[in-house]
């Protein structure tokens, strides 16, 4: 686990440092930067935890069996419970997430759609329609 200092600091300090690095993630507008800051600012150990309970939280949520979640993110069965006890009380962070990965996953497959379409009509003003379009 992760080293966190035994020293208190005082409230007001952690609220301004940790609203500091809210700023600076909402800031954060494409992929390579980020990747950047998280590689910058996270070891490979925090990366991949962070990583495995957002993942966690996905498959959860989608109803995979816990034997299945152990085995895929080499995870204990009671980790899995004590992040499930933590998700359940932090909901709303995951399901901003949540949101986020259904948008992409629409945008996806509206873009797929799109590209076969395209493709379609090319193919189709050139002459060249397809066997399923014929059989109609």
């Amino acid at each position: 686990m992760t080293h966190v200092s035994k020293k208190w600091i005082e409230p007001e300090v952690w609220k301004y440092i940790t609203d500091s690095l809210t700023y600076l993630v909402k800031d954060l507008d494409n992929a390579p930067d980020t990747q950047k800051f998280l590689n910058s600012i996270l070891s490979d150990t925090e990366r991949l935890m962070i990583a495995k309970r957002i993942v966690l939280a996905f498959l959860l949520k989608h109803d995979v069996g816990t034997e299945k979640i152990c085995d895929l993110l080499k995870l204990t069965p009671a980790t899995v419970f004590r992040q499930k006890l933590w998700i359940q009380t932090h909901q709303e962070g995951f399901d901003v997430i949540f949101a986020k990965m259904e948008r992409k996953t629409k945008r996806d497959a509206v873009k797929e759609i799109f590209y076969k379409l395209l493709q379609y009509t090319v193919s189709a003003s050139s002459g060249n329609v397809s066997a399923i379009t014929k059989k109609r």
